[in-house]
């Protein structure tokens, strides 16, 4: 078990590159992938997964599996059990943590962030349990397993046994920017002194659904992808991983650790202009560009290379040209050698940014750059050097582009690792305390925050929607009592519930004063996205399209299925541009989503986070749950706190200061004994609000943990259900509710993962007594 985590701003440090895996359709590893792509070799061959005879296109960047893992601590049961995406993310990180020199096992105990971004995570898997519990409904042998290979934290979750590591993990789904967030989190973990170690891995695995949705959109080439080609007619699709082992120079230079590289600076801002197409300016792109360089502390003039985002479809190309130009300058572009090795082995939409950041790495190394090989007619857009054929050339900086559904835009400065640092000062914490500044609610007891404080025990209404299928104990949101204005919007229209239960939780924490502020671009909002099933209602209607008839899927369905849609409908809807987060997790995930939000407000990134979550219920997924525990309530809703800076709180104010505690499980430590260490490590409360549902199978490790422990508890979700992924936001909710109503001083959430960790937090009201 690893100690409470201690999160301090200790200054800058440089975060060095001592391992890199990669496995995508041009080889297994770094050797056979730098030498395909140093020689612009393609590597798309005819789809093998699933059957895409239906389909437009029948070809990507399928990876020809490895027969075997690389030397790991997997137990033969988890061996057993790896679904594909998770095989291509253990065998970049495996190769990674070898090319570092670290022993497996050997960091057990100690703190090592996992940070992974996806965007489809085990897709595969849920099209089996689709499949299965339509067409024989009766039939539930190895739906149970299915179900938790299917959740996202399951594969993280086997890095941490591969390896043995117990380290917090982040999990962000940004579409196709992902794997760019995730390396940019790590930096971010390492620059501000909050870990020494961390891994970062991007990955995906092609699936029969994200195809069949990226053809509905008539995005992919029906010949070859050709990025800034004059008559590009769209993407490939592919799969991969690529993964980094980052470290603070000095404990890399401490233990002795080749360095590889730098990882020098990061940027992020998200694309207002629409779900899918980005703004033909490339506004957001010219943002997170400026902002990777600014962290770097480098000029566009020292970029000596750029792996584009280069998808090879009109509107995207168009757009990035465009934003190179405007970030550098005519003059400047136009010496700056840019490709997009998307041509070569397709676009991995969540482990893009990871991969091509791999061979960026490569190319500071080895003095080559990779070719974009299937250019015929260049765009006249492109006023920049793009490299059509191999070529050697040493280069001290590169930077590397990635852009997402949603509006994703994610930037990263590598460098050599052998320069005099030149990277900008990490500015010290800015000054005051953090405040909960507005809480907001949607659940079974109605639309607002009060509903929810005030709710008594919501009967649940068993329902079943197809004959055979188990009966699931679900508690719906009712009617909105008045319409919803913000569903007028072009953007909030079509969107499934999941979006309308986050944006007015969210808006209903923001206010209409800050909201106003927000619009007038007076307060730079984050957005921190917590959830675990995503859109269900869609994602499943969707898929069912495909299977009745590929042809006719629709593309107005298929971007709504894609994690971070909500986040964005919400940022588009308040005019925020910021840097915006959709993290996947378990239930007690809404913890450290407002950590990372504190983070932010500390660093000065941003003037107020919105930290949200939100989940809807199907059948599916409520048969899902019915799985592990026949007699849980399965709800829904949403639930938002608004966190901001205070230089001066007030009584009564909600003081966020005290540090979350964050306790794994696994091994040798139980679930129990991670709850009791939770609890043991916060300071005493008033109150405890726990995660117990009243369904004994649930809750009966969070009450051996409990046992013993002291202070009178409140049990709102007893009252609520499972909201799944939103429970512990309700926690926070109902926590607040109880500081503002009572006489209560101060409360401490507890939150029990069903897959990751315990974590606590501690909220307390500001007295000039106290704090």
């Amino acid at each position: 078990m690893i100690a409470a985590e201690t999160r301090t701003l200790g200054g800058q440090h440089r975060v060095a590159i001592t391992g890199a895996g990669i496995l995508t359709s041009m080889g297994h590893g770094w050797a056979e992938n730098a030498a395909g792509f140093r020689s612009g070799r393609l590597a798309l061959r005819p789809v093998s997964l699933f059957d895409a005879s239906r389909q437009r296109v029948n070809r990507a960047g399928e990876v020809l599996m490895p027969k075997a893992l690389p030397d790991n601590l997997l137990r033969p049961a988890s061996r057993r059990r790896l679904e594909r995406g998770a095989e291509l993310l253990l065998h970049a990180c495996l190769e990674a943590w070898a090319h570092a020199g670290l022993r497996l096992g050997e960091w057990s105990g100690k703190l090592v962030p996992i940070s992974l971004g996806t965007s489809a995570g085990a897709m595969a898997v849920g099209e089996a349990l689709f499949k299965q519990s339509t067409r024989t409904p009766t039939d539930h042998r190895g739906q149970a397993t299915r179900v938790r290979q299917y959740q996202i934290p399951t594969q993280a979750t086997l890095l941490s046994e591969a390896v043995g590591i117990d380290g917090p993990i982040t999990i962000i789904s940004n579409a196709c920017a992902s794997g760019a967030n995730c390396i940019g989190h790590a930096f971010e973990q390492l620059r501000y002194g909050r870990a020494e170690v961390a891994v970062a891995a991007g990955y995906d695995a092609l699936s029969e659904m994200v195809f069949a949705g990226f053809d509905s959109l008539q995005a992919l080439s029906t010949d070859l992808p050709r990025p800034f080609d004059a008559h590009r007619d769209g993407l490939a699709l592919g799969e991969g991983a690529g993964a980094f082992i980052l470290e603070t120079y000095e404990h890399a230079r401490a233990r002795g650790a080749e360095i590889l590289g730098e990882v020098c600076g990061y940027g992020a801002a998200t694309d207002l202009h629409h779900l899918t197409q980005p703004h033909p300016q490339g506004v957001a792109a010219v943002t997170s560009m400026t902002r990777a360089c600014a962290s770097a502390g480098v000029s566009p003039a020292q970029i000596g290379y750029i792996n584009s985002h280069g998808t090879g479809t009109p509107l995207n190309d168009v757009a990035e040209a465009n934003a190179i130009v405007t970030w550098a300058g005519a003059a400047v572009a136009q010496n700056i050698a840019v490709s997009s090795t998307k041509a070569a082995i397709g676009h991995l939409l969540g482990g893009a940014g990871s991969v091509e950041a791999v061979i960026c790495l490569m190319a500071l190394r080895e003095g080559w750059l990779p070719p974009t090989p299937t250019v015929r007619e260049l765009d006249p857009v492109c006023k920049f050097d793009v490299v059509l054929t191999p070529r050697d050339q040493a280069i001290n900086y590169a930077l590397t582009n990635s852009f997402g559904f949603g509006g994703a835009n994610a930037s990263l400065v590598l460098g050599k690792g052998t320069l005099a640092s030149t990277a900008a000062q990490v500015s010290p914490p800015a000054a005051g305390s953090i405040i909960i500044g507005g809480i907001g609610a949607v659940s079974g007891a109605g639309w607002t925050s009060p509903e929810l404080a005030l709710a008594e025990e919501i009967p649940a209404q068993p329902t079943t929607r197809i004959p055979g299928a188990l009966t699931t104990n679900n508690v719906p949101v009712p009617p909105p009592t008045t319409p919803l204005p913000f569903t007028r919007e072009a953007r909030l229209r079509r969107v499934s519930p999941i979006s309308r239960y986050a944006v007015a939780a969210a808006l209903e924490a923001l206010g209409e004063s800050r909201r106003a502020q927000v619009l007038a671009g007076d307060i730079r909002l984050g957005v921190v996205f917590s959830i675990l099933n995503g859109c269900v209602n869609y994602s499943r209607r969707f898929y069912a399209e495909v299977l009745a008839d590929p042809h006719t899927a629709s593309p107005i369905l298929f971007p709504e299925t894609v994690f971070n849609a909500p986040a964005s409908h919400l940022a588009a809807l308040l005019g925020s541009s910021e840097i915006n987060y959709t993290l996947i997790g378990d239930r007690a995930n809404f913890l450290p989503a407002m950590q990372l939000g504190c983070d932010w407000l500390r660093e000065g990134r941003v003037d107020g986070v919105l930290v949200i979550s939100a989940e809807e219920q199907d059948w599916l997924s409520g048969e899902a749950a019915a799985l592990y525990d026949p007699k849980l309530k399965v709800s829904e809703g949403g639930a938002a706190v608004y966190l901001e800076r205070s230089q001066q709180p007030t009584p009564g104010d909600i003081c966020l200061d005290e540090p979350f505690v964050r306790h794994g499980f696994g091994g040798s430590v139980s679930r129990p004994n991670a709850v009791k260490a939770v609890v043991a490590d916060l300071p005493s409360s008033d109150l405890i609000c726990t995660s117990l549902t009243g369904s004994q199978r649930t809750d009966v490790d969070e009450l051996a943990g409990l046992a013993g422990a002291c202070g009178t508890t409140i049990n709102p979700l007893r009252n609520l259900g499972s909201g799944l992924g939103v429970s512990s936001a309700w926690q926070v909710v109902a926590a607040v509710s109880e500081l503002q109503g009572t006489g209560a001083q101060s409360v401490t959430v507890l939150a029990l993962g069903n897959l990751l960790a315990a974590h606590g937090l501690r909220l307390q009201k500001f007295s000039p007594r106290i704090n």
